[in-house]
């Protein structure tokens, strides 16, 4: 499982703009936050929920854009619930929130991800 200080090294990493590459979709988007300049160092981590068990990757696709979001979609106790997703199963997702999506949603670099790398 992937742990919060390998999240913050990948994006560290990127931050220096060292050259190395990740399998793990998580850490791979950690790395390219930080070679976009975009430091996860004081990053709040995050206990949330999604209704519908994550993606294989921990990574959310954003539909409108056709590309992946940069972590997973989920909701705070402050997010307003779409409707559409009561009937799902609730699911629990602890990680480091990582930015919003496309729909202004929270998202977060999971720490239940599979290390790949």
């Amino acid at each position: 499982m992937i742990t919060k200080e390998q999240i913050l090294e990948a994006n560290q990493r990127g931050l220096n703009e060292e050259r190395t590459g990740y399998y793990t979709p998580v850490l791979r988007v950690a790395y390219n936050l930080g070679l976009r300049g975009i430091s996860l160092q004081n990053a709040e981590t995050a206990t949330c929920f999604r209704f519908g068990k994550a993606p294989e990757n921990f990574l959310s696709w954003n539909y409108s854009a056709g590309t992946s979001e940069n972590g997973l979609s989920v909701y705070t106790d402050k997010s307003i619930v779409r409707s559409e997703f009561l009937d799902r199963q609730k699911y629990e997702y602890t990680g480091l929130v990582s930015g919003k999506g496309g729909d202004g949603e929270t998202l977060i670099l999971c720490f239940n991800a599979q290390n790949l790398d």
